[in-house]
Order: C-alpha cells, then structure tokens, then sequence
C-alpha cells in the first residue's frame, strides 16, 4: 500500500514584508506619476509595464511551503505566489540521523549552504532534523510537521529515532 501525505505550511508576511510591498507600491504610483507628466502619450505604456512589474515583484512575497511524503521519501518545496514551485530538498527519511525541537543554537555550529529553513520564522512548532547519505555532506531541514505528517514519518524513521522522535 502507498503512503502519500502532503502539509502545506503558507508563510505569514511580517512587518519586514509589509513594509516592502507598500514601500513597492508607493514606488510604482510615484514612477507612475512622472511618466504622465515626462513620456506623453507613451505613458500607457509605461504605467502598464511598471503596474505588470510591482504585481509580480509584490507576488514574491507570497510565500509557501509544501512538505510531500511518498513511501518513505521527503520533498521539501517552496511555492512562490501559489505558482513557482521550486523543490529545496530530497531525502528517504531513513537516512534520518537526528531530529529533536528546533533550538537557533543549533544553527551556529553548521553550515548554512545544506540548511533549508522550511517554517514560519518563529515557530514554536518546529522541528530540527539532519540527514546523511553515505558519500555526500549532511544536509539539514528546520520544518514544521502537523500530527499527520509526523504520524507518517515515524513509521519510516530508523528505530534509535523514532522511539524519541517528536516527543
């Protein structure tokens, strides 16, 4: 029987994030605004170009994350604008070396290159997971699984993790 258990995870925008897309916004209607008065007749065009390009900048804050398991094996995605979908990270959960609660002291120590950062940014949620294959260097997920997804990953989890895991 085939186990497939997908969680979407959508990101929240902060102040950060708000800040930007009014700050864009504010932008687009000033550009908008010298194009009427400096390009003439071409400023149609102009204010159609610059209101198509602050929609899509805009767009890239609309973030989300799908975490996909399918008999054993871990995609990671990152949904851009509920369109781009860009696969961040592949692994079969029996490669599982380590997962416990995410602490932020656990990312002084690693390399940031192999770390994927999947979850709101300050979930209290979230969990810290690293996985190994033989040959290649250890890669490392900062997720937020919902009971489902756990309840899914247990069964796949080599036996030294999954008597502790998720507790």
């Amino acid at each position: 029987m085939d186990v497939f258990f997908e969680q979407l995870v959508p990101i929240k925008r902060d102040g950060k994030a708000i800040t930007i897309f009014i700050l864009a916004w504010v932008i687009a209607l000033l550009l908008c605004g010298l194009a009427f008065l400096f390009l003439g007749t071409l400023f149609i065009v102009a204010v159609a170009g610059i209101i198509f390009g602050t929609v899509k900048f805009t767009g890239l804050l609309n973030i989300e994350y799908e975490y996909i398991l399918t008999n054993g094996v871990m995609d990671i995605d990152r949904i851009t604008n509920k369109s781009t979908r860009k696969r961040l990270m592949s692994f079969e959960v029996s490669h599982v070396t380590r997962l416990e609660k995410y602490n932020p002291a656990f990312l002084e120590s690693i390399d940031k290159k192999q770390l994927v950062f999947a979850c709101p940014g300050k979930s209290q949620d979230a969990y810290f997971m690293v996985c190994e294959k033989e040959g290649k260097k250890a890669e490392y997920l900062v997720f937020t699984p919902n009971e489902k997804m756990k309840k899914a990953m247990v069964k796949f989890l080599p036996k030294f993790i999954s008597n502790s895991a998720f507790k």
